[in-house]
């Protein structure tokens, strides 16, 4: 079979799940942000004030939500071509 998809989308559909949770991991940090204000506000040793804190994980959550509902639809794909491959090779 000629699979043309690249490295990473390969690795993308057999780690989807992986960016789903770590898209809710880091929606809900996002979200408990911004119920509880009174917190240090540091990622990866940088600080930063609420906002900037909020965005970065509301962003990372976005972009990795978004892989994996891409890497889903890779897989919908991929799953299609083999029933249809196989379907051929009856007929």
């Amino acid at each position: 079979m000629d699979d043309r998809r690249t490295r990473s989308e390969r690795f993308g559909i057999k780690w989807r799940w992986l960016f789903l949770v770590g898209g809710i991991i880091y929606l809900a940090n996002g979200i408990s942000t911004i119920i509880k204000p009174k917190e240090i506000y540091s990622y990866l040793g940088f600080d930063f004030n609420r906002w900037l804190y909020i965005a970065l994980h509301l962003f990372v959550a976005f972009l990795l939500l978004l892989l994996f509902i891409k890497n889903q639809k890779l897989l919908r794909q991929q799953i299609k071509d083999e029933v249809m491959r196989q379907h051929n090779e009856e007929h």
